[in-house]
């Protein structure tokens, strides 16, 4: 189950969560949760920015306008697995 996962963007005046957009002129937080440890892959334009291992969170700071989103993959009978797209 994905209860529990959460994808935020913490701007200079706002907060933005998936859909949402948010100026990056003076820099954002971008923050993910989910519920279950996982590789955590963040995306902008389509493209693995950052990855993480074996983390039930991630933080990366940007000044970089672009579209950003999150991958995360379990291993399930042996095999790593996709889990969350957002």
């Amino acid at each position: 189950p994905t209860n529990g996962f959460r994808f935020s963007a913490q701007g200079r005046e706002s907060t933005a969560i998936m859909g949402d957009e948010i100026p990056a002129k003076f820099g954002v937080t971008l923050q993910a949760k989910v519920p279950s440890h996982a590789e955590i892959r963040l995306l902008k334009d389509g493209q693995v920015i950052q990855t993480w291992n074996n983390q039930l969170s991630c933080t990366h700071i940007t000044s970089e306008p672009g579209v950003y989103r999150i991958e995360a993959y379990r291993h399930y009978l042996g095999k790593k697995r996709g889990w969350i797209y957002s």
